[in-house]
């Protein structure tokens, strides 16, 4: 463990991050749409990303970047799958002709 400026700010930074965390999680669960719960998925998996890297800053181990790398992509598939979801949810089936 190093003594310097980089650990401080780091700290800061992650509880600075993990407070954020709490609005996220306000619009995950009590959002009015779904495209708000979308956001706040996505927005939460941005937050994950940056504790991981983060805590790879503070324990000085890389591997927790390894671990970010990953939330970012589940995230990002997640976040595509999600909204191809809500695609086809709001497109209207299409109506037989009348004969």
């Amino acid at each position: 463990m190093t003594t310097g400026l980089i650990p401080w700010a780091a700290g800061i930074a992650a509880a600075i991050v993990a407070l954020g965390c709490i609005p996220v999680a306000v619009r995950l669960l009590s959002g009015p749409s779904s495209a708000d719960r979308l956001i706040a998925t996505d927005m939460l998996g941005l937050l994950g990303v940056c504790l991981a890297a983060l805590v790879a800053l503070i324990a000085w181990h890389p591997a927790f970047l390894d671990i970010a790398l990953g939330i970012a992509l589940v995230g990002f598939l997640g976040a595509v799958a999600f909204a191809r979801l809500l695609e086809r949810a709001s497109v209207a089936p299409a109506q037989e002709p009348a004969e």
